[in-house]
């Protein structure tokens, strides 16, 4: 193909020398060594609607001569779909938008490739990042270039009626078909991500996963026993359905924690309990809610949203939303989450966690654990003078956040019945559902995108 290109760019210089040089320019920034074979449609519009207005700071005037160029060099190829593009009336638009306001421009842009149909739909699957590795881009890239394929062919048809979930079952069969090792760009991008979450510098206490790659990668399925697990968060919603009572200061109402309590013989201090903060169990259920974005507040009534009203009707859609919220809460709590359910998953059937001391509880492992990795300070300095007691507070205060956090995962688990009884040492194992919650909770943090920091 290089004799191919050779030959038109002379041919364009003989027509228009300038305009050869412009070509030529263009054609090495979007095909290095001249591989036209390897371009596709996504990449030709990226160029001309992207890269070409925001990174080269020539004028609207300029740019368009390039694109024309661009255009006469793709037509003198026979690749005419790809001139169509360089001399579109949107791509002149578009240039002439960028010039006058650049976050116009990149909306325009966003809507064009958009209803081109070759930009590769987010999925339920998977959601496209914009920090991405290898297998990533690889993914991406090859997508484009067969959802431009089944545009041609007819099987995808932008514009017309129901080409949106005709691009997505595309896109979901492509991305999912076994390469001849048995393994899909969608099984390659999951575990590119899955180690890259694992090697984050900023979160050293994944270092103590790293034994459970494997089955991080994998994930879990929903298992048999999901429904009457999610039972006391289906309650909580269908009592939401007709709006809960809240206190003055938005705690549930009393009554309704009783209630609670008394239907699933959850066993509070005191007993009975007079107010939500009295029962663990409704305070891990309600912030549960609140992180799925499935109940708000109106007034002084807890009321389900649209997502509450969904989630409602499919309980397997519950234990997935539970699954997504438990490590997506960035920061300490994430962090705790994430080294309560590791320490858990490692844990072996004799009752001794991989991380745990004999005579160590839970809480006070996955503590540990989190200190070591440079959460809070494992020793705090103890000054001496006037300012001795005020450190002493401050690092007891940090401790006493970070056993808190560890604490309200510990609930949730124990209140969905995730948990095996307490051996008396306050260690405990997971259940055969809680092992396929703690997974999935960890596989949905793991392969969530990256974003550019």
């Amino acid at each position: 193909m290089r004799e191919a290109v050779a030959s038109a760019l002379a041919e364009l210089a003989r027509r228009d020398e300038r305009a050869a040089d412009m070509a030529r320019s263009a054609l090495d920034t979007l095909a290095p060594e001249q591989e036209i074979e390897r371009l596709n449609q996504h990449a030709v519009q990226r160029f001309c609607w992207f890269e070409l207005p925001v990174r080269f700071h020539d004028s609207a005037e300029d740019q368009l001569f390039a694109v024309r160029a661009l255009g006469n060099l793709f037509a003198l190829l026979q690749l005419h779909r790809y001139a169509q593009i360089c001399s579109a009336p949107e791509t002149a638009t578009l240039l002439t938008v960028y010039s006058g306001d650049h976050a116009a421009g990149l909306a325009m842009y966003e809507r064009l490739m958009w209803e081109s149909g070759v930009e590769p739909p987010d999925l339920p699957e998977l959601t496209w990042g914009t920090a991405v590795g290898d297998a990533e881009i690889v993914a991406r890239d090859e997508t484009a270039s067969a959802l431009e394929l089944a545009i041609t062919l007819g099987d995808v048809r932008p514009g017309k009626r129901g080409w949106r979930p005709a691009q997505e079952r595309f896109a979901r069969s492509f991305l999912t078909q076994p390469d001849n090792r048995g393994l899909s760009h969608l099984d390659r991008i999951r575990e590119e991500r899955v180690r890259a979450w694992l090697s984050s510098s900023a979160h050293p206490h994944r270092q103590r996963l790293w034994p459970l790659v494997g089955q991080i990668i994998a994930g879990a399925d929903v298992p048999r026993g999901a429904e009457a697990a999610m039972a006391p968060l289906q309650r909580l919603l269908d009592l939401a359905a007709e709006g809960i009572a809240l206190t003055q200061i938005g705690y549930i109402s009393p009554g309704v924690v009783r209630q609670m309590c008394e239907d699933f013989g959850w066993r509070t201090t005191p007993e009975p309990p007079r107010s939500e903060t009295d029962a663990t169990q409704l305070i891990a259920l309600h912030q549960a809610l609140r992180g799925m974005r499935a109940v708000r507040r109106s007034g002084r009534r807890l009321v389900l949203t649209r997502r509450g009203r969904q989630l409602r009707e499919d309980p397997e859609a519950l234990w997935q939303a539970a699954t997504e919220t438990l490590c997506r809460t960035g920061g300490l709590d994430q962090a705790a989450a994430e080294t309560l359910l590791g320490m858990l998953l490692a844990r072996t059937p004799q009752g001794s966690g991989s991380h745990a001391r004999r005579g160590e509880s839970d809480v006070e492992a996955a503590e540990r654990a989190l200190t070591e990795s440079g959460w809070v300070p494992v020793e705090p300095p103890a000054p001496s003078g006037r300012h001795a007691a005020s450190h002493r507070r401050t690092a007891e205060a940090a401790s006493d956040q970070v056993r808190a956090l560890v604490m309200a995962v510990s609930w949730l688990l124990e209140t969905l019945g995730l948990l095996t009884d307490d051996d008396g040492a306050g260690r405990r194992e997971l259940t055969a559902p809680g092992r396929a919650f703690a997974i999935a909770c960890l596989h949905q943090s793991a392969v969530a995108p990256r974003a550019v920091v």
